[in-house]
């Protein structure tokens, strides 16, 4: 708990002295090196990757996964006045695991992935946002005398975030998520962490940089 605590705290100071270092370029009128600063563009295409931690959210489990994350992310926004909407997908590579001799068993989630829809309010240069949508992952759980098992398990995913423009055409973010899988077949591995319950439960925290494909601004008329 100590290490997630510590996590999302170096997390959240790294995203409010980006943008205290930024903040200088928009009151003195704008990107530097672009026209006069009207109203920050959120809208188009845009792509970038991303890095954070995983944890097992299930209560009663005999195990509590848990470990390093990252992947990439692609999406679009629409924007009017300051509302930003958008869908955004991701695949993330995971490293989520937890292991016990005493019991046998070995419970890990290798990979899981979002399609999402985004709605959000912008303060100019920050984005305040809130996404939920499908969500997919393998569960592998190792059962002693048993052997391995895994599935490909799907269900929801929803979370929220902040986005700050660091550049005409970049921004970071920090993001939170929270998954809820269905671990309800039979035949299947079970839930994350191995439990008596349907679902499978991962809460994650990320930090990220997306580039954007237009103009990051719309010039002063």
């Amino acid at each position: 708990m100590k290490l997630r605590s510590g996590i999302l705290g170096l997390t959240l100071s790294s995203v409010v002295a980006i943008a205290a270092a930024n903040a200088a370029d928009f009151y003195n009128g704008g990107y530097k090196d672009g026209p006069a600063y009207a109203v920050v563009n959120w809208s188009g295409f845009y792509a970038g990757v991303n890095v954070g931690y995983g944890w097992n959210g299930a209560a009663n489990t005999d195990l509590d996964p848990s470990g390093v994350i990252g992947g990439g992310q692609f999406g679009y926004n629409f924007q009017s006045g300051h509302f930003v909407f958008g869908v955004e997908t991701d695949f993330e590579g995971a490293g989520i695991s937890d292991s016990s001799a005493f019991l046998g068993e070995k419970s890990a989630m290798d990979f899981f992935g979002t399609v999402r829809g985004r709605a959000g309010y912008a303060f100019d240069r920050a984005l305040l946002y809130a996404t939920a949508g499908y969500a997919y992952g393998e569960v592998r759980n190792h059962f002693s005398g048993f052997g391995a098992c895994s599935e490909t398990q799907s269900g929801w995913v929803a979370g929220g975030g902040v986005e700050y423009k660091l550049a005409p055409n970049w921004s970071g973010k920090i993001e939170y998520q929270y998954l809820d899988l269905d671990a309800s077949d039979p035949n299947g591995p079970g839930p994350l962490g191995i439990s008596w319950g349907n679902d499978t439960q991962v809460h994650t925290i990320r930090v990220g940089v997306n580039y954007f494909f237009n103009s990051a601004y719309a010039p002063l008329k």
